[in-house]
Order: C-alpha cells, then structure tokens, then sequence
C-alpha cells in the first residue's frame, strides 16, 4: 500500500501544478474512498495523503499566490523554480507517504 500512497501524493502533488487544489481534492476524494472500498483498505490511507499533498505545488508559478508572489519578483527565473520545485515536491511526497504509511498503513 505504500506505493499506491506515494503514487498518489506525487500524482496529485504534480496534477495541482496546474489545476486548482480545491478542484483536485473535490473530483479525486470520492474516487479514492471507492478505490479504498474496493480494495479493502481504509479511505484515510488513501485520502488523507491526497489532501495534504494538494498543498505541496512548489515547481509553476500558477500552482499557488506564493509562487506566483516569488516569481513575480524578478528574482527566481521559471527554470531554476521548476528544479527547486521539483526536488521539493519530491521530498515532500517521500515525507508524507512515510508518515501515512507509519499511521494508517
């Protein structure tokens, strides 16, 4: 189930990157309570770690005000975000399906 935790944190935490988080956890949290359902496992495993990783969008500028905030001071350049980005969004998932997968797993 680990994996299925950290497919889903990085798929969301890449997928708000260019969608709206509050739109990604309303159209993805029934589906992951019927695919918890489904394959019998609780839905906190599957759901919790969506929601947080909905709020770990650091690579764009169109992922969150604050990015948008940085980049628009002239200081961070779009290739240096999207790679600092990257490696954060990356840490984050790890971090979050280790703790998930300690607490609910």
């Amino acid at each position: 189930t680990w994996l299925m935790v950290l497919c889903i944190c990085l798929g969301v935490t890449f997928l708000t990157e260019v969608t709206s988080n509050t739109a990604t956890t309303s159209l993805l949290m029934p589906v992951l309570a019927a695919t918890a359902v489904a394959t019998g496992i609780r839905p906190e495993l599957l759901m919790v770690p969506a929601a947080i990783s909905a709020s770990c969008a650091f690579m764009l500028p169109v992922a969150t005000a604050p990015n948008a905030v940085i980049y628009g001071s002239g200081r961070v350049g779009i290739r240096e975000m999207a790679r600092e980005g990257l490696v954060i969004n990356l840490i984050a998932a790890a971090v979050i399906t280790v703790v998930i997968s300690l607490r609910f797993g």
